[in-house]
Order: C-alpha cells, then structure tokens, then sequence
C-alpha cells in the first residue's frame, strides 16, 4: 500500500545542547528525524537541535516560532525535556487535541519517568530496554537506540573479515559502576573466549577532546560518546563484547523502588546471576553490527529483550546462555568459519532494519497503524 506522507511531526528538543559534560543526547530525535528527511515527512522543532556542521547555524531540527505543536498531527518528545523542564509540556494532552502524542523512553534504570501516571495519556511510549519479563504499561512499545547517520558515516568503510585482527574488544565506558552482568561475564565467559580471540581493552580517555573541528563538535554534542579511534578499532577488530545491563531481583521486587534498588545493588555486590536483566540495550550493540563485528551478547529470547524486529541468535550476533556458556565455545571452536559469517550478516541486518530510513518508517506504521511502502 503506498502512502503520501502528509502528516506533519513537533518534536520538543531541549533548549540547548550544553557542554559536552553536560549535554542532553536526544539521540533518538536525531535519528526519527534523519529517517524523516528521507521519507519526505514535514517535521518541526520547539528549538534548534543538532548543529549539522562547525562552519555554519544549520540545525537538523530547525525551530519556526510561527509552528506549535498545535499545528501538527503527530506530538513527539524524549526524556530529555522532562529532565530539563521538570513537566510535560503545557496543554499538551488537551482534550479536544486533534494530534497523536508519542514519548521516546531511553532511560536506564527498572522505573523510568514512563511509569508515571501522567504519562499513560501518551498514545504511545516507545521504550528502549523493553523486557517482556519485566511489568510494563499498555501504551508501552519495544523501541531501539538504532544507528544515526553520525555513526553509520564513521563505520561505512567494511574491511574485508580476513583482514581484520583475531581479538575481541571489551572497552567499556563506565569501570567505576560496572554493569553486573558485565562482571559477571568478565569472570566466566571472556576468560574462555580468549582461547579463540585476543582479548582488547584499550579505551579513550573521556576528557581528551579531538582536534578536528567535526569531531569535535560530535563528541560535544554526545556528551563525549564519539570517538573516531574507537570507530576505527571496531572496523579493525573481528569482535566486540557488547554485554551490558543489571541482574534483577524476582518481579515481586518490581512492585516497590526501595525494594528493587536494594536487591539489584545486593545482587551486582555478591556477584549472582539472574534470568531477569534491565538497562540491556546499548549504542555498542548497534555500532558493533554496524562496524561489522561479531557482536557478543546475551541470547536475546532467552531473557525476554524485545525489539521491533529482533536479530537471530548465530545468525546476527552471538547471544550466550549464561547456564550454558561451555556450548557457545564449543560451537566456536567447532564452527570457527561461523565468526565471518556472522559478522557479514550482522552488518547487513543492522544497516536494514535500524538505519534512519527503517526506523522513521516503522514509527509511522506503527503511529498510522497500516503498512507503507515508498
């Protein structure tokens, strides 16, 4: 069914992108609206967000003080301006509204502000870390960090498998509160996998801007989360460890936030393991796919991670089951020519599903309720 794009989209974005310390990343903005540039849909900004270049004021989303979201059919915002504005918007969820009301939940943690009452007038709340074995709202969907054009630009050039080196990266951001399932694999999973690939963990140091004035701007803008050598390093590496994520206490806990943020700490302290897992999705995953990595994780179906569409374990990624870990080492060992296949496949899956275009597409099927094609 084809379908002309007349409806017009208010984004609300943040007043503005503060220091790089400080900035508020509405990354999921950036890419709704990247994809709505190709697919022609007509979009406003409540401010200007996301310099698209040093040398000039070109913003991807442009503010036109003369626009509100009154004026448009379809009302989007993300966490970001509820942590700066400490409200919702104002009439926002007027009654006699004619437009459809969409918040971008990318928050970490169990209990996000989408748990709050006032956000069950939301039409829809598309929600990354989505677990289908953690309690969630009606108006609550699977939603993905995905790739922005940013990061698809920096990983665009495919080595070839057989050149890349044998080693598997594992440089995560944040040492000083490390996810406990990372530590958990940490101990268990990467000191058998090194058998078959060269353990890496070289970072990049936060406080160090770049010098190019793009980067610079790109790394200001993320809050300090573009890195051209880290890009660099996945594109050269066979593999990358993307696990991330907290063990949960049974759902009971869920029920009180005392309860929950006591038993998690407990469970990450003494260093178990539990089938429930918060906070799982990360721009690592997605940037791994992209740069052509074998992209360790935890075997999505197994733990209850939903997506819109979800990869294939050992056909995009490798998700481990962490009762199991022996059988996905024995399977590399057996099927060592699988890594390469793999990587290629995960490559093409991300670009396909999760590129700006895919994901600009999938919210409008889902907010239109009908299939489009263009």
């Amino acid at each position: 069914m084809a379908i002309t794009f007349n409806k017009k989209v208010f984004f609300y974005t943040t007043s503005q992108e503060g220091s790089a310390e400080g900035a508020y990343f509405q990354d999921l903005i950036v890419n709704l609206a990247e994809g709505f540039q190709y697919l022609g849909v007509q979009y406003y900004s409540s401010n200007n967000y996301w310099k698209l270049s040093p040398e000039d004021d070109q913003y991807l989303l442009q503010c036109d003080s003369n626009v509100t979201h009154q004026d448009c059919d379809i009302v989007v915002l993300e966490r970001q301006w509820f942590e700066e504005n400490g409200s919702l918007p104002k009439d926002l969820f007027n009654p006699c509204r004619q437009y459809i009301t969409v918040y971008l939940d990318c928050a970490d943690g169990l209990k996000t502000f989408s748990w709050l009452p006032e956000f069950r007038q939301f039409d829809f709340i598309f929600k990354t870390h989505y677990n289908k074995n953690i309690r969630c709202y009606s108006n609550v969907h699977p939603w993905a960090f995905g790739l922005s054009i940013r990061v698809i630009k920096e990983l665009i050039h495919d080595i070839p498998f057989a050149q890349k080196k044998r080693c598997l990266l594992v440089n995560f951001r944040h040492q000083k509160f490390s996810h406990s399932l990372r530590k958990f694999v940490e101990k268990t999973f990467i000191p058998q996998i090194q058998d078959f690939l060269q353990i890496d963990t070289s970072n990049d140091d936060l406080t160090i801007p770049p010098h190019n004035p793009y980067h610079l701007l790109r790394w200001t803008q993320t809050g300090r989360r573009h890195y051209p050598n880290y890009y660099k390093r996945l594109t050269e590496s066979v593999a990358c460890a993307c696990f991330g994520g907290y063990f949960l206490a049974p759902d009971f806990t869920d029920y009180n936030d005392r309860t929950s943020y006591l038993s998690t700490k407990l469970i990450s302290r003494l260093g178990l393991k539990t089938n429930r897992i918060a906070q799982w999705d990360s721009w690592r995953f997605w940037e791994s796919l992209a740069a052509g990595c074998v992209t360790f994780h935890v075997d999505f179906e197994k733990y209850g991670f939903e997506l819109p569409v979800l990869p294939k374990n050992w056909e995009h990624y490798i998700g481990i089951d962490l009762d199991n870990i022996q059988a996905s080492i024995d399977k590399i060992a057996e099927q060592p020519e699988i890594l390469e296949k793999i990587a290629i496949q995960g490559r093409e899956w991300s670009l396909q599903n999760y590129s700006p275009k895919a994901v600009a597409l999938r919210f409008m099927e889902k907010i239109l309720k009908t299939e489009i094609t263009v």
